[in-house]
């Protein structure tokens, strides 16, 4: 395939093959890990879903907040996941990817089953916990880690295709993974703007075939070599003004029944208009690398495994304390972030631990 010669903004992926890490999508995933410690502080300040209410302009903010995050964080992380799945493919190989995948994906949460999952469940029942169901509550709920088993899932289903001889370099079919993710849209029945959630050990098709459209779309991505583009982050704009606000409004002030339907096409094209948006804004913003990023990036992922009991510890200690519903928003997810990133550098990066989720890192000297 030829190489275009491209500006400082613009960059064709088979330009880059060659290089270690696409720093700009590196840091997005690793964003995109972290928004879920904003998601989750600002899901229980919305009613009904924690036990103590708040004022309605201060709940109905941390819902548009909720809202506006979920309808794209994890179609992000899956687009990226497949570009990097994809690169890696082509890289090291098909077997070389299974096993990375496997030690990477697959044994965090194999031990995460034994350890974050049923401390999740404690810190969401404290009083009505069994110490004996310990070792078998990831068989009812992978609670927050269940985008890791939709992740094996997924993966698994690329190295079937690949083994079939799929190469993910269509010219022109990839493209209508766009239209495609409409179907399992209209498919979903949660009342929550965006994509449903499937936290079961028999995963719900419909949301699976929804992120893996998306992982599809990613692989291909990379496999064609398209540019990444920093005027691509203009599409936020129409994402967030006349995408997003029209969506929630047939979602959720339109009391007829067309309205969900007439709703997920804007969902879908929130969901898309963002994962471009935000992978030109990262090429603008983070497309060099930074020594603070990439340890951002590491950690991430050890901030998103425990990022949830903590929230849920600290608003049971913070539930009835006699400040504004912002403060405590913002003191749960400071200390969080802080706790994490302390165990993160004294417990995790340079220890087995660390080596499982990241590979393994070495202390910087000087």
């Amino acid at each position: 395939m030829r190489l275009m010669q491209v500006s400082p903004q613009t960059e064709s992926v088979g330009a880059r093959a060659a290089s270690v890490r696409f720093h700009e999508l590196d840091a997005l995933r690793a964003v995109a890990m972290l928004l879920g410690i904003v998601l989750h502080a600002a899901v229980f300040l919305v009613p009904g879903v924690w036990d103590t209410e708040y004022p309605d302009e201060a709940s109905g903010f941390y819902a548009i907040l909720f809202f506006a995050i979920h309808g794209f964080r994890m179609p992000v992380f899956f687009l990226l996941s497949g570009f990097f799945t994809a690169m890696l493919w082509r890289r090291r190989g098909l077997r070389a990817l299974g096993i990375h995948r496997l030690k990477r994906v697959g044994l965090p949460l194999a031990v995460g089953a034994m350890t974050v999952i049923p401390v999740t469940i404690w810190a969401f029942f404290p009083d009505d916990f069994e110490i004996v169901w310990w070792p078998f509550i990831w068989l009812t709920t992978f609670t927050h880690l269940w985008f890791l088993w939709h992740l094996l899932w997924v993966v698994g289903a690329f190295m079937l295709a690949v083994k079939l001889g799929m190469k993910f370099d269509h010219p022109w079919a990839w493209w209508l993974t766009l239209p495609l993710t409409l179907v399992p849209q209209l498919l979903m029945i949660e009342p929550v703007f965006g994509p449903d959630t499937s936290d079961t050990l028999i995963p719900n098709p419909v949301v699976l075939v929804y992120y893996a459209l998306f992982f599809a779309f990613g692989a291909h991505f990379y496999q064609r070599g398209i540019e990444i583009r920093g005027d691509w982050a203009v599409a936020i704009i129409p994402a967030m003004t006349v995408v997003f606000w029209p969506a929630l409004t047939l979602m959720y002030e339109v009391k007829t029944k067309w309205a969900f339907v007439a709703s997920a096409p804007l969902q879908v094209a929130y969901a898309w208009l963002m994962c471009f948006g935000l992978i030109g804004l990262f090429r603008l913003i983070a497309a060099k690398e930074r020594y603070w990023v990439r340890y951002m990036s590491d950690a991430s992922y050890w901030l998103y495994l425990w990022h949830l009991p903590l929230i849920l510890v600290a608003f049971w200690i913070m539930r009835d304390w006699p400040v504004s519903v912002h403060a405590k928003f913002m003191l749960v997810c400071l200390v969080t972030t802080t706790v994490l990133l302390a165990t993160y550098q004294l417990g995790v990066r340079y220890t087995p631990i660390g080596t499982m989720l990241n590979g393994k890192r070495v202390r910087r000297v000087g």
